[in-house]
């Protein structure tokens, strides 16, 4: 399974995280920008360059997870993933920003998207399960 994860540089530490488990279980990460931070001072090729590669970092991956809050960064990936047609996992402490009102983002209620909030593991759930097979059957 190859994964990309969507986030602010703020939630790097929260992202190198969340990755470091997902390699654990196998899974493949696509672009790991927070190897990077910043390059908004770096020059146009630079940036350009860092453009290219999360758009095919997006592109590749199987499953988007998106942290927030994000930036503007996080919501053209995560545009490029609806619009891919990828399955999308935003991630959230709190529901604040999932709120029917002027806080959210429209995106966030696409039919790609499934919503998680509150433990981290939470969404290491959703995760495993959307991704595995169900093995009732055998017990």
């Amino acid at each position: 399974m190859k994964f990309y994860i969507a986030s602010r540089l703020e939630n790097a530490e929260q992202v190198r995280c969340l990755a470091k488990i997902l390699k654990m279980w196998g899974w493949e990460h696509t672009y790991d920008w927070t190897i990077h931070g910043s390059v908004q001072s770096e020059g146009e090729a630079r940036i350009r360059e860092v453009a290219h590669r999360e758009m095919k970092g997006v592109s590749e991956a199987d499953v988007v997870i998106v942290l927030l809050p994000g930036g503007r960064g996080t919501h053209v990936e995560l545009g490029a993933a609806i619009a891919l047609g990828k399955p999308v996992f935003i991630y959230a402490l709190t529901d604040e920003l999932l709120m029917l009102d002027n806080r959210t983002c429209a995106f966030y209620w696409h039919d790609n998207i499934t919503r998680i909030t509150g433990d981290l593991f939470n969404l290491h759930v959703a995760l495993f399960s959307f991704f595995t097979k169900p093995c009732d059957k055998y017990f």
